[in-house]
């Protein structure tokens, strides 16, 4: 039974472990932009995989009733991006997932779930021409740590006249490691941006679990059980999602969906965001709000999260002929 849930877990895991809450548009300059987002990951857990579990039987336990057929992860996620020349940038992020007290994944099973995901990631955006979307390329890397305390109660009935009231408490607990890559295809239209990808993960890293099964009747002996499984390799995911601009800020939603690996197309997450109305590092203060600006007629589109301000053609002296040596020529747009 701990085996079964240590593989049902490790598969589940390591595909949310892969997740890397991304929205496609490009920042510009060396300002840092802060995303924030709220979701759930849901970790499917095949029942018809269930072991015989004989000893529980013989007093009169359906081992399988104490689990639920798929578990709820929630998530709060903090993400830090960084523009850097060339249509790149990279970012930081920070995950936490803490349930609420007295949070049930079954009647009559508790858990209380602690788990906390660090990662970092490279993209170069292809930005498109010519009718073409854009093309945003990624590399990211998650850690994942966390823990599961697990706490329930299931009554049995031996004979017509007799019964009694198991308790059932344990651990799970998880180190996983999920290095991926994908690929996003993006288009604005208006505030809209609608984005579609595809990607791929290799996870390493192990599950453990640990339930023990105690009995008040001093005559039935308490049930231990411990397994340890490791997450398969290749995890495939779809991603799908769109975001829509304010012109200062922006809001998103996403979801993605396992395609490759264990149980594909039921383990999932999904996510609603928003990229706050702000940059860290501009000019000489260190923390400043954007600046709303429209692009001009004729400037090359690029799809970038936060526009650079606009500066209109120096005018020509009206004693000189020619242009003074450094004014910029209209179409010219300068970074922050």
């Amino acid at each position: 039974m701990t085996q079964w849930l240590s593989d049902g877990l490790a598969q589940g895991l390591a595909f949310n472990a892969g997740e890397n809450f991304d929205p496609p548009t490009l920042v510009k300059g060396y300002y840092l932009q802060p995303d924030v987002s709220f979701g759930a990951g849901v970790v499917p857990l095949n029942k018809n995989q269930f072991p015989a579990t004989p000893t529980l039987a013989g007093i009169g336990y359906s081992g399988s009733a104490f689990f639920p057929s798929s578990v709820m992860f929630p998530n709060f996620a903090l993400h830090l991006r960084m523009g850097l020349p060339g249509n790149n940038d990279v970012y930081v992020r920070f995950a936490d997932a803490t349930t609420p007290p007295g949070y049930k994944i079954s009647p009559t099973m508790t858990a209380a779930v602690q788990t906390n995901s660090y990662g970092a990631g490279l993209r170069h955006h292809f930005l498109g021409s010519d009718g073409w979307p854009n093309l945003v390329w990624g590399v990211h890397y998650n850690y994942v740590t966390g823990h599961v305390n697990l706490s329930g109660t299931e009554s049995t009935q031996y004979t017509p006249t007799y019964g009694d009231l198991g308790a059932l408490t344990g651990t799970i607990a998880w180190r996983l490691h999920s290095l991926g890559t994908d690929a996003i295809v993006y288009e604005s239209f208006g505030g809209w941006t609608p984005y579609f990808g595809l990607g791929y993960n290799y996870a390493t890293g192990s599950v453990t679990s640990n339930l023990l099964l105690t009995f008040p009747d001093v005559l039935t002996s308490p049930t231990y059980g411990s397994g340890s499984d490791k997450p398969e390799p290749n995890q495939g995911r779809a991603i799908l999602g769109s975001q829509y601009s304010f012109g200062t800020w922006s809001i998103f939603g996403d979801g993605e969906i396992k395609t490759i690996g264990s149980q594909p197309f039921q383990d999932y997450i999904a996510q609603i965001g928003a990229a706050l109305p702000f940059e860290l590092g501009c000019g000489p203060r260190f923390f400043c709000h954007k600046k709303k600006t429209a692009a001009p007629r004729g400037s090359r589109r690029d799809g970038a999260a936060s526009e650079e301000p606009w500066t209109e053609p120096a005018t020509k002296p009206a004693a000189s002929p020619t242009p003074v040596q450094g004014t910029p020529s209209s179409g010219m747009i300068f970074w922050q």
